[in-house]
């Protein structure tokens, strides 16, 4: 069965430019993104609004995770699984439906998937990591708690076109 690309709306350099700044920082007023732009604040209002309805845009709170010690209260825990030959989406579809488990990769390599957890305490690591040895289908797995963050970025890349991907190679104009 073929996979089925969404339909997204076209975007513009002015979208490129409101995306990029959001992806900077968040917090920026639309105000602030207008001033700097050159339009009025309903023109960011309506970009941002058309852009997460269609999908393109997504304005999530990101939490400093920052490691054990840090006074925050979160710890991160990373798990990598290595699934026995044909329980690759057995053991994908049970680790999606743990909530400790906030980030699901695969990696693509001797069937394995990166579990990323966002934990309250310690006690929830042993936690996740007695509930994933568990399931039927690991062959092997590996827990790595993070100590402490030295570098962190959550912003994503800009949105790009067809035409802004030929240049970027030299293909272009």
């Amino acid at each position: 069965m073929p996979i089925e690309t969404p339909e997204y709306p076209a975007t513009d350099q002015l979208d490129r430019q409101v995306a990029v700044m959001l992806a900077d920082d968040a917090r920026l007023s639309f105000r602030k993104i207008a001033a700097d732009l050159g339009v009025t604040e309903g023109t960011v209002r309506s970009r941002v609004r058309r852009l997460q309805a269609s999908g393109l845009l997504k304005l999530v709170p990101v939490i400093d995770i920052g490691g054990s010690g840090t006074g925050n209260g979160q710890q991160m825990l990373f798990i990598t699984v290595k699934c026995a030959n044909g329980k690759f989406n057995q053991v994908r579809d049970a680790l999606l439906a743990m909530p400790l488990i906030r980030a699901l990769y695969d990696a693509n390599a001797a069937h394995r998937l990166i579990a990323v957890c966002l934990l309250a305490c310690l006690e929830e690591a042993a936690d996740i990591t007695n509930q994933v040895l568990a399931l039927d289908g690991i062959r092997e797995a590996e827990t790595e708690l993070v100590l402490k963050t030295v570098k962190h970025t959550a912003a994503i890349g800009p949105i790009a076109t067809l035409d802004d991907l030929l240049i970027f190679a030299g293909n272009g104009e």
